[in-house]
């Protein structure tokens, strides 16, 4: 056999073989499953959405294969819905199926480009998580109401913005 006879890879079962493969590898920060428990647990009525661009299949998985599938109320995957983030129409969606008004949500990401300018677009209250960064500029250019950088910070604001009073 000739080099470059060999069967040549489908691209389409490679992406879809990846994408498979990334769904059962999910990996949370170290507290991550602790703050959504005591949010369930310490925040009347909090409810919890994932909102999601990307691959539904790779989406579904992660979330399962690190248990958070256990304490969300929903998940919202842009291949689903047809838009993605920080498309205000994405937030549109997440709102009507969930039922909620916009005054009673919040969004919490560490996406500046997708999470914080997708609330801003969709004139939702918001939490940019992070860890580092330049924060003044961001919270100055993309309009952020709330920023934390670490989970107890961020349970201390959301008990803080749901009209609990915070010890």
């Amino acid at each position: 056999m000739r080099r470059g006879d060999a069967e040549k890879p489908d691209p389409l079962q490679v992406n879809d073989d990846f994408i498979r493969t990334m769904s059962v590898n999910g990996v949370l920060m170290d507290g991550a499953l602790e703050f959504v428990q005591k949010v369930k647990n310490e925040i009347a009525d909090a409810r919890i959405y994932i909102a999601s661009n990307g691959a539904t299949v790779n989406a579904k998985g992660r979330i399962a294969s690190t248990g958070l599938d256990r304490y969300i109320d929903g998940l919202f995957v842009s291949e689903d819905m047809g838009v993605t983030k920080p498309d205000a129409r994405f937030f549109d969606i997440c709102l009507e199926r969930i039922g909620e008004p916009k005054e009673t949500c919040i969004m919490i990401g560490d996406s500046l480009s997708s999470d914080m300018l997708g609330a801003k677009n969709a004139s939702l209250a918001s939490v940019w998580f992070m860890p580092s960064g330049d924060v003044a500029e961001a919270v100055k250019a993309y309009d952020i109401d709330y920023c934390a950088s670490s989970f107890d910070e961020l349970c201390a604001i959301l008990k803080k913005w749901s009209g609990q009073s915070v010890p």
